[in-house]
């Protein structure tokens, strides 16, 4: 591995150490209101594809996502960069009982694992901090035949958000660059099959209103709104977030 991508890497591991241990993002949690129905549909994919499989978690962060689906899972695995993250997932493990659980600090772009490991690899919010190429690389070597990458990603082509990112640099790294068209072009590389889900346009405008019943009433409105403007050719490129579901040959 070259200098240019070991200090990315050590860049990465410290914000993230930094943040599991003084969480820095709170002020944009609530946005997230505005892909809710892309981010239950993820869960309910996850649930559907873990069960009875070996199944790893990529960039588990320090609140895995692994733990609501263990108990339906053959093996549950979690890597991330930040050693802090591993202790907190390997210490909430122990204390819930899971033997089929476990935590590694691994760097995602060149994992240790052997090839064809897991059944589903999944994650939130992760391939956007890596070298898509060497990601999608990786990802598509430890899975078997017939295998299933799960991935809710944000977008990086509206003008208005990345405007709003470029006013909140330290809600992020330097280094990480929400998917273009060309990452799904990767995507296309490694994989036999990509599909692809997009959430968060007009739904935006229900946030100011979210947790109310006329928030609720606002949200599915502009869901609906939404998934119309996303078959206009182009729109769904302006959308926030991405649901990526993608299988080995």
């Amino acid at each position: 591995m070259d200098t240019h991508i070991d200090s990315r890497i050590a860049r990465e591991r410290d914000y993230h150490n930094q943040r599991f241990s003084d969480e820095t993002r709170e002020a944009q949690g609530k946005y997230y209101a505005a892909v809710k129905d892309g981010a239950e549909r993820f869960d309910a994919e996850l649930n559907r594809l873990a069960r009875s499989a070996d199944i790893l978690e990529y960039g588990c962060g320090g609140d895995p996502k692994l733990f609501s689906v263990a108990s339906i899972s053959r093996s549950a695995t979690g890597i991330d960069i930040s050693d802090i993250a591993v202790a907190q997932g390997g210490e909430r493990a122990a204390e819930m009982g899971l033997a089929n659980v476990q935590f590694y600090t691994m760097n995602a772009e060149q994992m240790t694992f052997p090839d064809n490991s897991f059944d589903l690899v999944f994650g939130r919010g992760i391939i956007h901090h890596l070298d898509t190429d060497r990601s999608f690389a990786e990802i598509a070597r430890v899975l078997r035949p017939n295998g299933t990458a799960l991935f809710w990603e944000p977008l990086g082509h509206n003008l208005l958000l990345n405007l709003y990112r470029g006013m909140t640099p330290e809600a992020r790294t330097p280094d990480e660059h929400p998917l273009l068209r060309t990452d799904f072009d990767l995507a296309h590389r490694h994989f036999g099959q990509v599909s692809s889900s997009f959430y968060g346009l007009t739904t935006i405008l229900s946030v100011p209103f979210r947790d109310t019943r006329l928030g609720d009433a606002i949200l599915g409105v502009a869901s609906v709104v939404d998934r119309a403007m996303f078959h206009i050719p182009g729109v769904k490129w302006q959308a926030w977030y991405c649901l990526m579901e993608m299988r080995t040959n």
